[in-house]
């Protein structure tokens, strides 16, 4: 598995910042995957615009599913749909 659980904190490998959920981590690699973008996030399937992070979160949860996924893990079978989520997986999959 390339996610961490609940329960335990959270740390973003791209610039060290503490979360006390998998959601809130992915929100806030969702919003590394666009910075210096002008402030909006685009859907990676749909190209639909979103003005925070978090409502592009809830739009791929609700429309897009696994098969949409478009980066893969190379030491597992784990997809993501950005880039960053791949970047923070490395060393946490369990093979």
């Amino acid at each position: 598995m390339c996610f961490p659980q609940e329960g335990i904190n959270h740390e973003c490998k791209l610039c060290n910042q503490m979360f006390d959920s998998p959601a809130k981590l992915l929100c806030h690699l969702i919003e590394h995957s666009f910075e210096g973008m002008g402030g909006t996030f685009k859907c990676p399937v749909c190209f639909t615009a979103f003005v925070q992070a978090n409502k592009l979160q809830q739009h791929i949860f609700a429309v897009h599913g696994q098969e949409d996924k478009i980066y893969d893990c190379s030491q597992c079978p784990q997809k993501f749909f950005f880039q960053t989520e791949l970047q923070h997986s490395p060393g946490t999959c369990q093979t």
